[in-house]
């Protein structure tokens, strides 16, 4: 089989990989890796969102197929229109990597009132212009954003090289690379310059990737059904279907690169997040997500008589900080530290930078990077079970900042704070709806009025609702968020 690639490094790794696949579904599987330079590798001058043409990195292969000079071409699956041109399709791709952007960042720069980023990409400045005065731990006077081409290596020398402060480039793209052995033959160095830099892993929620980010597109002639019949061997059905949520979402808008908006859709074992947000050609700003859980966690809200908690309900604890673990916490370097509510760090002001930060969710984000601490990523508030705390480059031990009678059975558990409990609201055991903001005041109603397992529970998505499905299996439902729910349940009433 011919496979037919752009030249770079990052291509030419992404065929293999595409072939790799195919040689585990087929017998004595040989191949041959073509590459082609396209127009939008020899214009390096021009900003991608200004060229004229959607396929710069695609056309040019694309008429090598037609010509039948190769009979699969591997395509990185963003960089395609998303209105394909006949004669060709998309038939196949195999498993996805992360989708998300990853800001790389200089030590030095920290701090500076004025800062400038690398990105070509209007998808990229549009919501980083939102997310970063909040992420980062000061707040810059001015974010100024540069463009930049060039493969990956190239992008990342000539940022090191500069004087500027930030680069952003795909997670996916890194991952592969350094993944790659042949990567490291040819860019020795290029590893321990990316690990000069702080890092930070830009969660969807607020910075929802180019559609299609991370996947692989694997193009075919129309015609020829020989081909086809190989590829359906290797066809990761969802995320094929995935990939194509996300692209039709774009399309209503109008697609293409020059676009200010992002869109992600992300499977979990609950259900689909859809992450949409940037800004239309016609000035109309967009910040919507979407829970679409599975079947069986389809919750039918009615005959609601009453609910908890209201807007303005008080927490059922006081969170009073601990301190035995302060010595502890303030002695740990080179690991990784999760943290599950912004207040665990109450009281706690020695943290040593050489550590890395991550939060679960975008509120707890916004009250650590207060706190002037560098956070690296979150788990965007679907549990470190669903989106787990990482390394980008190396194997970190990890710890969990949470409340000393926490259970946790995968990060060791540092004790910042206890719960004590409070009153109960009077009569709270007779509401129809319940919506649970973490498992331990589930747990503390429950123990007292055991008749709450005939009501209607919620509550988010990560470990919450794995701990409260434990007790009570199959009558607790998922949901985005409590505003979400408190939405349904008010038309409900």
């Amino acid at each position: 089989m011919k496979i037919i690639s752009r030249k770079s490094t990052l291509a030419k790794i992404q065929a293999r990989l595409v072939a790799d696949k195919i040689n585990t579904k087929v017998d004595d599987f040989k191949f041959e890796l073509i590459t082609k330079e396209t127009s939008g590798d020899i214009d390096l001058m021009t900003p991608l969102h200004q060229m004229p043409d959607a396929g710069v990195f695609t056309n040019d292969i694309r008429e090598e197929l037609l010509n039948l000079n190769a009979d699969i071409a591997v395509h990185s699956w963003k960089d395609l229109p998303v209105e394909m041109l006949e004669g060709t399709e998309i038939f196949s791709t195999i498993e996805r990597e992360d989708p998300r952007d990853l800001l790389f960042f200089k030590s030095s720069s920290i701090r500076k009132k004025n800062i400038t980023i690398f990105t070509s990409s209007p998808r990229r400045k549009e919501n980083l212009s939102n997310f970063l005065p909040f992420a980062l731990p000061w707040t810059p006077e001015e974010i100024i954003f540069k463009d930049i081409r060039g493969n990956i290596q190239t992008r990342v020398r000539k940022f090191y090289n500069s004087d500027d402060d930030g680069l952003v480039i795909a997670f996916a793209a890194l991952k592969r690379l350094i993944e790659a052995s042949e990567f490291m033959d040819e860019e020795p160095d290029l590893l321990a310059i990316f690990k000069k830099f702080k890092w930070m892993l830009l969660p969807l929620s607020e910075n929802p990737s180019a559609p299609a980010q991370g996947a692989l597109a694997i193009e075919v002639a129309s015609s020829n059904e020989s081909v086809k019949n190989t590829l359906k061997k290797i066809k990761n059905e969802d995320v094929f279907e995935t990939v194509n949520t996300e692209r039709q979402i774009l399309k209503k808008y109008g697609g293409g690169c020059h676009q200010k908006i992002g869109v992600t859709a992300i499977n979990t074992s609950k259900g689909q997040m859809i992450y949409l947000k940037g800004e239309t050609e016609q000035g109309l700003k967009l910040s919507e997500t979407y829970f679409k859980p599975k079947l069986k966690y389809q919750n039918e809200i009615k005959e609601v008589s009453s609910y908890f908690p209201l807007e303005d309900s008080p927490s059922l604890y006081e969170r009073i900080p601990f301190s035995e673990d302060k010595i502890k916490l303030s002695k740990l370097e080179n690991s990784g530290i999760f943290i599950s509510r912004g207040n665990a760090l109450e009281n706690i002001n020695n943290i040593s930078e050489s550590n890395l930060i991550w939060t679960s969710g975008i509120e707890t984000w916004k009250k650590i990077a207060k706190k002037g601490v560098w956070v690296n990523g979150s788990s965007d508030s679907l549990g470190e079970k669903e989106n787990p705390p990482i390394d980008i480059f190396d194997e970190t031990k990890w710890y969990k900042l949470s409340h000393k009678d926490a259970e946790e059975d995968k990060l060791s558990l540092i004790s910042t704070y206890e719960l004590i409990p409070k009153e109960m609201p009077d009569n709270i055991e007779e509401n129809s709806h319940f919506y649970w903001m973490s498992a331990s005041s589930f747990k503390l109603v429950f123990d007292k009025f055991p008749s709450i397992e005939t009501a209607n529970h919620s509550c988010g998505i990560g470990k919450t609702f794995d701990e409260i499905n434990q007790l009570i299996p199959g009558k607790v439902y998922p949901y985005q968020n409590y505003q979400d729910w408190l939405e349904k349940v008010k038309l409900a009433k």
